[in-house]
């Protein structure tokens, strides 16, 4: 793996504040870059903000737009909230990742093009 950019950490932190206030839009940014939260980049954070490695975990885990691994080039998203479901996004779901080989414990195909 080609060595993080953990610059960019430390500019995000310096623009936007080491405060644990700001996890959520440092984590944010983190990801917008790197397009996930890479484990070099978290333990950046807490390095330099002192935010306890529990409390990311904490905050990346609950919201789900939060990647903890590369997703693939292309993101496919289905709706699957209630008023989705009852029309059958869950269905809709499981026939992209049917017909992108994806495991069930997983949400990008082999080949990283798609993650569902």
């Amino acid at each position: 793996m080609d060595e993080l950019d953990l610059k960019f950490v430390d500019q995000v932190i310096n623009e936007i504040g080491a405060g644990a206030e700001n996890l959520l839009m440092i984590l944010q940014a983190v990801q917008g870059h790197f397009g996930y939260l890479p484990e070099e980049a978290l333990e950046r954070i807490c390095e330099i903000t002192q935010i306890t490695p529990a409390s990311i975990a904490g905050v990346s885990t609950f919201y789900d737009h939060f990647r903890h691994r590369p997703g693939g080039r292309h993101t496919i998203r289905v709706c699957i909230g209630t008023a989705c479901h009852v029309k059958g996004g869950g269905q809709i779901y499981d026939a992209f990742k049917r017909h992108l080989e994806i495991p069930e414990e997983d949400d990008t195909d082999q080949h990283k093009l798609f993650t569902v």
